[in-house]
């Protein structure tokens, strides 16, 4: 095992509870009121355009009302706010000791933050130092820029979107959480904290050949 590709959100921080977090300011800002803790399972998972829809629909706001495009940047500005608080308490369990592991062993690591803020996240995380790239894009990509081999490679995910591209990649998949939503993966876990590094050596021995 050559290399790993770690997506931020679910492996090393939760960036679905930070997108929300912003989505409030956004509420309390233009409608006076924010967005109750409880829907925040309702955005799990939501590109900024589908949160934008919900919560547009929160407070019954159509299209015609407002401009869509000030209101993504005004979130994405927000957003830069809460990355800004972010610290080492933020990182998911088990996942910096993981990484150390990683690092220990000479495999190249990537940080995969497709809405483009894997660099900053790495180093409001203090995960630099361990870190090779710290990028956004395609799986092919950031193989490439790692300068090793696909079939060398492991990718850490946790939805079958990613599972996928990383497949078609012909890296070796480790699906993160639940088991119905992984299907395909050649390895799963329910959680970060059930990584280790043996695991995964042993996974992409048993595997990357077939890849």
């Amino acid at each position: 095992m050559q290399g790993a590709i770690l997506n931020v959100n679910g492996i090393i921080t939760d960036l679905d509870r930070l997108q929300f977090a912003a989505w409030q300011k956004v509420a309390m800002y233009e409608y006076g009121m924010g967005l109750p803790g409880k829907l925040a399972k309702d955005f799990k998972g939501l590109s900024r355009e589908e949160a934008l829809n919900k919560v547009l629909a929160r407070f019954n706001a159509g299209d015609a009302d407002t401009d869509r495009q000030e209101l993504l940047a005004e979130q994405d500005k927000f957003y830069g706010q809460v990355l800004a608080d972010l610290g080492e308490d933020d990182l998911v369990p088990g996942i910096k000791k993981l990484i150390i592991a990683l690092y220990d062993h000479y495999v190249k690591l990537a940080i995969n933050d497709p809405a483009g803020h894997a660099d900053e996240i790495t180093k409001q995380l203090k995960l630099d130092e361990f870190v090779d790239v710290a990028g956004t894009g395609a799986y092919q990509d950031l193989v490439k820029q790692l300068d090793v081999p696909a079939t060398g490679c492991v990718a850490l995910v946790t939805n079958q979107e990613d599972l996928q591209a990383a497949n078609e990649a012909r890296l070796v998949t480790i699906g993160v959480g639940e088991a119905d939503q992984l299907q395909g993966a050649d390895y799963q876990v329910s959680q970060v904290g059930d990584l280790r590094y043996q695991m995964l050596e042993k996974v992409w021995e048993d595997t990357h050949e077939n890849k």
